[in-house]
């Protein structure tokens, strides 16, 4: 069986929306596609471990940051628990991480590559691992980068997240440079876009930072995400956007959330 493809959800700016994407593309390649999926939670807030899990991880119990601290013997799959969905698991993040960042910073050696080396031997369990990333530039994001085979840009309609973006461009060539040649970025897709004028300057803007700090790289404007509250109250109460009571958001799940989960899976293009 092959491996998984391993796919980072990245911008250097926070709340463009990462998380409710990783979210919602896990969800559809369950759903849609028949998946087995694993997201991991990268990000200290721990926002995507506390939407997915079915109950509270209990204090003690061993997370991702103890399986990629150096010098333990705990697995990515010790940590690995049950989402809300069936057929998508969940390493979940949250604040041990910022010990972790620090003790893995200390390493002598291979401090990028941690999460590279915890997340191979549990490659052939899924088809498609999902890398929810912090929004600021450390090792953690690196490490991310490094594991990642891919990597799937979200930004807003404004200029703070065009400069994330800009940012991104040239972590990705330094990883690209020194620790993972092979990553390739699938495209950039716009979150809480609202069609305002201002939207559609900044939208301009972006495809032109595009071009320059990513050359030949799509930004997806045919499949943006709306600024719509109900998005993200149905995932905060662990309701799917195909479960949603609003039409309008099952319309969404299955046109633009649907699609951009197989163009992950290699089973459709957009």
């Amino acid at each position: 069986m092959a491996d998984a493809e391993v796919i980072a959800i990245a911008n250097q700016k926070g709340g463009v929306g990462k998380t409710t994407a990783t979210i919602c593309l896990g969800r559809s390649a369950v759903r849609d596609y028949g998946a087995r999926v694993l997201v991991v939670d990268m990000d200290p807030q721990g926002n995507t471990t506390g939407s997915l899990i079915r109950t509270p991880i209990p204090a003690g119990q061993v997370r991702l940051a103890d399986a990629i601290t150096p010098d333990t013997d705990v697995t990515l799959r010790e940590v690995i628990v049950p989402s809300i969905w069936d057929g998508l698991d969940v390493a979940p993040g949250g604040h041990t991480l910022s010990v972790a960042e620090r003790k893995v910073i200390a390493a002598e050696y291979g401090r990028e590559h941690r999460l590279r080396e915890a997340i191979a031997p549990v490659l052939g369990d899924y088809d498609l691992i999902l890398i929810d990333n912090p929004p600021t530039l450390g090792l953690m994001l690196i490490n991310s980068l490094v594991a990642a085979r891919k990597t799937m840009l979200v930004t807003e309609a404004d200029k703070w997240s065009a400069d994330g973006l800009a940012l991104l461009g040239k972590t990705i060539v330094n990883v690209r440079n020194y620790h993972n040649p092979h990553l390739e970025i699938l495209g950039a897709v716009v979150n809480g876009w609202r069609g305002t004028a201002s939207d559609k300057r900044n939208a301009d803007e972006i495809s032109q930072g595009m071009a320059k700090h990513f050359p030949g790289v799509p930004l997806w404007m045919e499949y943006r995400i709306p600024l719509w509250t109900g998005i993200k109250d149905n995932i905060d109460n662990g309701v799917a956007l195909d479960q949603a009571k609003e039409a309008k958001i099952r319309v969404l799940a299955a046109d633009v959330i649907r699609p951009l989960a197989g163009l992950m899976l290699g089973r459709t293009t957009v």
